[in-house]
């Protein structure tokens, strides 16, 4: 009898047949090499998202020490503010002891960057409070300002400091020779010498007393000797030009407190009471200075050389000369001496 060949049976399935079993052994490889695509693909995605993670982590990290150097270096008191916090401080002590995680970081970048938030509100409100505050002071001062009194207040503190700016440059000697007024240093010399003389008698005199001298009246206080200008003349103040100085200042002072009359072209001090004129020691000492200085007249060297034309006049030796004879001679006034020594450069 015959031998049966082998898988000559129909065992139930499709391996019936050689094709059969071909496509089936083909199917299988594809269905692995799938498995493996699919496994390479998530191992792919794993390797990624590791790499994305740790990008993060690396800018948590950054982030957390850049912001907390700068609150160790500028705020240590809120290190330690935080470090007691029931909310992030037992985050912070992790991320101190080396054990912080993503999470930690991310959670303290957010607390911080909320109380970030939080002060940059209360220095918006701080600002707008102090502006508001500004703006009532403002409103405050404009009203204060509105009023007559307080404008006139302002301008009489103005008017003051301009006198007394000019009045201290009028009786300067420094301020006479930088500008190179002659006739000022002389008016200067001639009233302090006034005024010396005066005070090497000044137990003659009681307080009140009123004493002239050489035509310059003078108010004894009991220490020392003020000069009392009762008038001066219109032009002696228009003339009494000072170099670099606001002649306004002068001329406020008398409108103020001296009466004007037109016919002699004469300021007199207003002596009417309580609402008359108020003497400014400083600017009755400019005055006088000024007063002396209009009455201080070219000395003869001077008259002798704008008589003279060009062609004719003395030289530097005839001058010379002439000032040393000015000195010598016993009838010359002491401002021709004056005049001879400035000459002589002594």
């Amino acid at each position: 009898m015959a031998r049966k060949p082998f898988f000559s049976g129909n065992y139930g399935s499709a391996l019936g047949s050689t094709a059969n079993a071909a496509n089936l052994i083909a199917r299988a490889g594809q269905t692995q090499g799938q498995m493996f695509a699919n496994m390479g693909g998530q191992i792919g995605g794993m390797i990624q998202q590791y790499g994305l993670n740790k990008e993060k982590r690396d800018k948590s990290e950054a982030a957390f020490r850049g912001d907390i150097g700068r609150v160790m270096q500028d705020n240590p008191e809120q290190l330690a503010s935080m470090q007691s916090d029931p909310v992030i401080g037992p985050t912070l002590k992790r991320i101190q002891e080396g054990n912080g995680t993503q999470k930690d970081f991310d959670k303290y970048n957010a607390f911080r960057a909320a109380d970030k938030e939080a002060t940059i509100q209360k220095l918006k409100l701080d600002n707008a409070n102090t502006q508001k505050g500004m703006l009532e002071v403002q409103a405050m001062v404009e009203k204060r300002l509105a009023d007559p009194r307080v404008r006139r207040a302002i301008g009489e503190a103005d008017s003051a400091q301009a006198m007394g700016s000019y009045a201290s440059s009028v009786v300067s000697a420094d301020y006479a020779g930088k500008i190179q007024d002659n006739n000022l240093k002389s008016a200067q010399t001639e009233y302090q010498k006034l005024k010396t003389d005066l005070l090497k008698t000044q137990n003659t005199y009681s307080e009140g007393d009123i004493i002239e001298k050489e035509g310059v009246k003078f108010f004894y206080t009991g220490e020392t000797f003020q000069p009392l200008n009762d008038s001066i003349s219109k032009k002696t103040i228009q003339e009494a030009v000072i170099k670099g100085l606001d002649q306004a200042a002068v001329q406020t002072y008398l409108n103020d407190n001296y009466n004007y009359d037109e016919k002699s072209q004469t300021y007199t001090f207003d002596k009417s009471g309580f609402f008359g004129g108020k003497r400014n020691p400083m600017m009755e000492e400019a005055i006088t200075i000024l007063g002396l200085r209009g009455k201080i007249k070219p000395s003869e060297d001077d008259t002798l050389v704008e008589a003279q034309t060009e062609s004719i006049k003395p030289t530097q030796m005839d001058m010379k000369q002439l000032a040393q004879e000015a000195l010598n001679d016993p009838n010359a006034t002491e401002q021709e001496k004056q005049k001879a020594r400035e000459i002589l450069g002594q």
